[in-house]
């Protein structure tokens, strides 16, 4: 193991520090270590359940591994003042989920740049969220700043379109990045184009550009038939609450501003993405601005205090690990305040309808879909939300559906592979086409 030498605080890091050959080889062998264990035991004791293959064992407990031991969970709460994140961020970032470019059979992405000029920087009218609403106005100023040096700052977005989204709306013929180039650029196909806005999970601290995603992205593509945007929001624990929400809520109004309609916008997330995803909606409602068609939440973090039993209940059938709030890489307190030791002060901000949209009204909403795995450790805190949101949308019967598949764990369809995501896919693209009516 190797110590980070930046930190004042040694910190055991199992994963590689650069990209010199040993630090590719130290990773090899960590994921090596793993896989050869789970297939070990896979022969030796046959599957957890009976519906999971060798592949999804694997990738699992891959996962699980990764997210387990590839920062030092064992660090005392008292000592995160003291620990370098900036050098801890690089680490994280050498140490992303892969990332290139998708192959033909199964679609096609691109990036464009939305530049943040002074137009992208009006401040944000939400005193009813107290030091949330502060800490956006403090990112819009710095905006602001940088616009005026002639310096604006830049965030990337990913366009994706699905081998399978076989007709353009407007003309019924064949389309195809090449002879149609127009299909990765951020405009509208035609004034009515629909479209769906995915914000990627990733606990806030990766998923940007991820493999993983722009499968989940292709995939849905496809099965709506609509193209898909993802802004490359800024990550923690470089850039801490609210920087996240502060980006998607800047990408979303930019999108709309190239002349997409909200009402042709499905706004959609996955864990973390989801919660970025509800958030935006509060936001909308209590700026009086047009709420998108309807809304897409896959596995959603909506309570970063993790209060739900089955984060206990359910480890061990999950991949993500279960940790404690007293350790200073929670996932919670990276994305919040790394470097701050956790306190009963900060455990009331974390309930915040801004940075746990269950703590927030969840009234005139558009239709929702949530999907979520039964097996996730995620699972009560997502029931109590649906719960919640069912409650406060009575008068609409139906408006918020939800979907549990049996034996998954979070964000399952990451394992496109699976039946499961296909099915889950399928009726992402069903909601949407009756959100639209057709």
């Amino acid at each position: 193991m190797e110590y980070a030498e930046k930190s004042s605080v040694p910190l055991a890091l199992r994963l590689r520090t650069d990209n010199s050959v040993l630090g590719r080889l130290k990773n090899i062998a960590f994921v090596s270590s793993g896989t050869i264990g789970t297939i070990a035991k896979y022969y030796w004791h046959g599957p957890d359940e009976k519906t999971w293959g060798l592949r999804f064992h694997i990738l699992k407990n891959i996962l699980h591994q990764y997210l387990s031991e590839s920062l030092p969970h064992s660090t005392p709460n008292e000592l995160s003042a003291q620990i370098d994140f900036s050098y801890i961020s690089d680490y994280i970032e050498l140490n992303n989920l892969p990332s290139r470019p998708l192959s033909p059979s199964v679609g096609w992405n691109s990036e464009f740049n939305i530049v943040v000029d002074e137009s992208a920087c009006a401040a944000y009218s939400l005193e009813k969220y107290g030091l949330s609403c502060t800490k956006l106005n403090r990112l819009v100023a710095e905006d602001r700043v940088l616009a005026q040096q002639g310096k604006p700052r830049t965030i990337s977005c990913q366009v994706v379109v699905g081998a399978q989204m076989a007709q353009c709306s407007k003309c019924l013929a064949s389309v195809h990045p090449h002879s149609s180039p127009e299909l990765l650029m951020p405009q509208p196909l035609e004034p009515s184009e629909r479209i769906i806005i995915h914000f990627h999970g990733g606990a806030y601290c990766v998923g940007e550009r991820s493999l993983t995603h722009l499968y989940i992205y292709a995939n849905t593509s496809s099965r709506a038939g609509l193209r898909v945007f993802s802004p490359n929001y800024r990550l923690a624990p470089r850039h801490c609450f609210p920087s996240h929400l502060h980006d998607c809520v800047v990408s979303y109004l930019h999108i709309v501003s190239c002349g997409f309609r909200p009402e042709n916008i499905i706004l959609a997330g996955d864990s973390a993405g989801g919660a970025l995803a509800v958030e935006l909606l509060m936001i909308l409602k209590e700026m009086s601005l047009p709420k998108p068609a309807g809304l897409v939440l896959i596995s959603p973090w909506v309570d970063s205090t993790c209060a739900g039993k089955s984060w206990t209940t359910n480890q061990g059938l999950d991949y993500l690990p279960g940790l404690s709030f007293e350790d200073p890489f929670h996932p919670t307190r990276l994305f919040y305040a790394a470097g701050t030791p956790f306190s009963k002060s900060m455990h009331e901000e974390l309930k915040c309808p801004l940075v746990s949209p269950i703590f927030g009204d969840l009234s005139d909403m558009p239709p929702m879909l949530i999907q979520m795995g039964e097996y996730e450790l995620l699972s009560d805190d997502i029931h109590a939300f649906a719960a919640k949101a069912k409650q406060q949308n009575s008068h609409n019967p139906g408006a918020v559906q939800v979907e549990v598949y049996s034996k998954m764990p979070h964000v399952f369809v990451i394992f496109d592979f699976m039946d499961e995501a296909q099915q889950a896919f399928a009726s992402f693209g069903r909601f949407v086409r009756a959100v639209f009516g057709n």
